[in-house]
């Protein structure tokens, strides 16, 4: 092979590799990378739970874990993939306060990567009393 053709498969090979890279799914992705929000079955599953539980130690220490109350789950890249966000409903109190009856709920988006360990947390907020979806019966 001439010097000539090896400089040209050089090149066409790093301007592929700087595509796939370009198009590599992430948390950030925009909008045709992402696939629907779709209810997650049973919030009660131990993966979920430990999800909020990790996203709450990741945001809170002052916080104490109760419950993924309810979640969604939404493909990151192929709708088929195992990279996911993961929306979660989490009910947490605060360590150290009297339980004077109030409802803490948060909100956390989790980004997960093949089904294996919480890679990020998106977003964790409080979510107030008028926002909050109806409670799972």
């Amino acid at each position: 092979m001439t010097t000539m053709n090896t400089c040209s498969l050089l090149l066409v090979t790093v301007v592929v590799a700087a595509v796939v890279c370009a198009l590599a799914p992430s948390p950030a992705t925009a909008d045709p990378y992402l696939c629907p929000w779709r209810t997650v079955a049973h919030p009660e599953d131990p993966f979920i739970q430990n999800l909020g539980s990790w996203a709450v130690d990741q945001q809170h220490t002052v916080m104490h874990f109760e419950k993924v109350e309810s979640a969604k789950a939404q493909g990151v890249g192929q709708c088929t993939s195992m990279t996911r966000n993961y929306e979660l409903i989490i009910d947490a109190s605060i360590r150290g306060t009297p339980d004077d009856g109030d409802d803490y709920k948060y909100r956390a988006v989790v980004y997960v990567i093949n089904f294996t360990q919480p890679q990020k947390v998106i977003s964790f907020g409080a979510i107030p009393p008028s926002h909050r979806p109806p409670a799972a019966n």
